[in-house]
């Protein structure tokens, strides 16, 4: 009788940062139905991975959860898997985070489950040719990546029925393909289909294995999926019992003992790519236009499995070209790794595994990329980041011998240079004359948590996207939208939203066109100013507005918790320089209409008064943003009466519901009527106050 092997893995994660009721919801949806199926079968085998962040939580709200696995784990075939614990991509971390996280999760695999873990969970199956040697000092043997890998290495799906082993340098390590067809097939086709497919690749020695991994949240947490799973069409159930009623062929294995039982199939030496629909996603929106519509072209004719293993976008690492808001925050984790790694020894034993946590968890991959899911367009997520990144930095900071001089953190070309009070940290760039991150040490809140719109593929998609939920589909096939008419909040954005950004306008320039494409009349926000540094930061710079030689000269002053700004606008031209200056502020406060965050001007509430209204403001003193739920206020205290325009930023994006809008920070721009004559000069002074409540 011809046989086959079978290993079914599932990966359970949520992103550090995810609200709780988003953890609650997944668990309750699809991780204990989940198991609580798989226990009424006992004959069948299957491999578990949950990432750190969700272990912490589960640790936490249902640790019977984990005792359930645990009691599968002694009694039967379960397989657990490692990873970097709190889900990095492992290819852009420093090796020394690749090996800790890898051997933190270990240890607690170890020690919870009383398990010795030899595989691991690459995360989105971003593989680079270098990691090889740390995943393998890890103490781990194989890894599963998907098929996609291998044919870009030159391999035939009808290769793909083992594993391989690969090298760098000195270290071995072993992979294993991933069968895209059942990624595809599992849940959203009958069990038959699966069945079917292991069929036609069975053999009399019985030595091939085929690999199903892939999110447990398409178990549950993926749009109609629980309905499929658990409801009445019982999928999983009805699965499983197929694969039990099939037994005498069909095998149910694990990844460590295939490995044990088995020689590898040959040597493999994959290049830098990640899985198929990954290889869009990283792509400029034009470009992942055009890739897609060549990989549907192939699709229709029926020649894409003869074809996609010459189709290949871009790879992860483009998310830092990109998006500057992923690559700033990747940049500062590493440094703050780095710096770290160098006075570790400074610290004591506990508060350096605190700190050491804190850079891990700030590693996680979520809120770095975006494709199918909200990742880093999700404020909170972004958050989550930045959270463990400026408890790390206080920490580290505290060790550091102070320093005075400038960097370039973001590998830009443009310097940066930091202001550092007992309350507040700013890190200004010389790129626009812009603060690109404002921390609130007391609350490891960066109010500049911003994001802009940036083109995306799937932007075309708006118009004929169906608000009506599409059930037995992989959300990879679907076109969603959670809200109608989103291409009216549509707005792709040329730079990133900052503070201190320079805009000289027309005279008549309105709201409305401060929220759309700004009359821009200036070339200050791409400048690169001059930085001198003291105890103040002097950004100089000499550009052009209306076609005339502008120098601008802004002085940022920091005292506990205030920030002071001084700005003179003087006209090196030779004609006088009429219109408006306008300086853009922005401020993220994670939640857009809620009464818990809400403005103040001149200490009165508006009549619309949410984060995310807008509004022309006159004969404005002050202008507050209250956050009552982190308990601290922003102000900002103008010299002088001005006019200001206030408008919500929004982004649309995908998420595995669909396309959906979301509020990003709400845009302040205070601007003031300028008609400067030849070499005169304007002062503007303002002050920007944190407190807490």
């Amino acid at each position: 009788m011809k046989k086959v092997q079978f290993i079914f893995g599932v990966h359970l994660h949520q992103p550090v940062g995810n609200f709780d009721w988003v953890f609650e919801d997944a668990f309750q949806k699809s991780y204990k139905p989940f198991i609580d199926t798989l226990k009424r079968y006992p004959l069948i085998a299957i491999v578990i991975h949950i990432s750190g962040s969700l272990l912490e939580w589960l640790e936490e709200h249902h640790p019977e959860y984990l005792d359930d696995i645990a009691v599968l784990v002694a009694e039967r075939n379960v397989e657990i898997l490692s990873a970097g614990f709190y889900e990095p991509i492992l290819a852009v971390i420093p090796d020394h985070d690749k090996v800790g996280q890898i051997k933190k999760l270990n240890k607690y695999i170890k020690k919870r489950f009383n398990y010795n873990a030899k595989g691991i969970w690459l995360t989105e199956r971003v593989w680079e040719p270098h990691l090889a040697k740390q995943i393998s000092k890890s103490g781990i043997d194989y890894i599963a990546v998907d098929d996609f890998h291998f044919l870009s290495a030159g391999k035939q799906i009808n290769d793909l029925d083992g594993y391989f082993t690969t090298d760098e340098q000195e270290a071995r390590l072993n992979i294993f393909p991933i069968s895209q067809k059942l990624r595809y097939a599992i849940p959203f086709q009958e069990p038959l289909a699966t069945i079917d497919y292991l069929k036609s690749i069975a053999s009399e020695d019985g030595n091939p294995v085929i690999v199903m991994a892939d999110d447990a949240e398409k178990f549950g947490v993926w749009p109609g999926t629980h309905e499929n799973c658990f409801g009445e069409n019982q999928w999983l159930d009805r699965f499983f019992q197929a694969l039990e009623e099939n037994s005498d062929w069909l095998k149910t294995t694990t990844f460590k003992e295939y490995y044990r039982s088995n020689r590898p199939k040959g040597r493999i030496y994959l290049p830098t790519v990640s899985y198929f629909e990954m290889s869009e996603w990283t792509l400029p929106a034009n470009q992942g236009e055009q890739f897609s519509n060549l990989v549907h072209n192939f699709e229709n004719t029926g020649e894409i499995e003869h074809n996609r293993q010459f189709l290949r976008g871009g790879m992860w690492r483009n998310f830092q070209n990109l998006y500057d808001e992923s690559n700033w925050m990747q940049k500062r984790v590493t440094d703050l790794s780095f710096i770290f790694e160098k006075y570790k020894q400074k610290f004591a034993k506990k508060k350096r595994q605190e700190i050491q946590d804190n850079i891990w968890r700030a590693q996680c991959n979520c809120a770095y990329w975006h494709g199918v899911f909200g990742g880093l367009y999700l404020p909170h997520l972004r958050h989550g980041i930045y959270q463990n990144l400026i408890a790390t930095d206080k920490q580290v900071s505290k060790i550091l011998p102070q320093f005075t001089g400038t960097f370039d953190i973001d590998n830009d070309g443009f310097e940066e240079v930091d202001l550092l009070s007992n309350q507040i940290k700013i890190i200004a760039s010389a790129k626009g004359g812009c603060i690109r991150e404002f921390d609130i040490l007391s609350k490891n809140f960066n109010i500049l948590n911003t994001m802009h719109q940036e083109a995306e593929s799937y932007h075309r998609d708006i118009e004929s996207a169906s608000t009506k939920q599409v059930t037995g589909a992989s959300i990879h096939d679907q076109v969603a939208a959670k809200e109608a008419n989103l291409n009216k909040y549509l707005h792709v954005e040329k730079s990133p939203r900052y503070m201190l950004t320079d805009h000289f306008l027309p005279s008549r320039t309105s709201l409305k066109a401060v929220q759309g494409d700004i009359p821009e009349k200036g070339d200050f926000a791409e400048l690169g100013f001059i930085i001198s540094k003291k105890k103040n930061i002097v950004f100089t710079g000499l550009g052009t507005a209306f076609d005339i030689s502008v120098q601008i000269k802004k002085k940022l002053n920091l005292k506990k918790n205030i920030l002071s700004i001084d700005i003179e606008l003087t006209n090196r031209g030779d004609k006088n320089l009429l219109g408006l200056y306008a300086c853009e502020l922005n401020f993220s406060l994670l939640g857009g209409h809620t009464e818990d965050r809400y403005y103040l001007i001149n200490d009165k509430k508006p009549t619309k008064y949410y984060m995310d209204s807008a509004g022309i403001e006159q004969k404005v003193e002050s202008i507050k943003i209250v956050n009552e739920y982190d308990k601290f206020s922003v102000e900002t205290k103008f010299n002088e009466s001005i006019r200001l325009w206030r408008h919500p930023n929004f982004t649309v994006s995908g998420s595995e519901a669909g396309l959906e809008k979301v509020y990003q920070s709400s845009v302040i721009i205070p601007n003031w009527k300028i008609n400067l004559k030849p070499n005169n000069t304007k002062n503007i002074k303002f002050r920007i106050i944190i407190k807490e409540l």
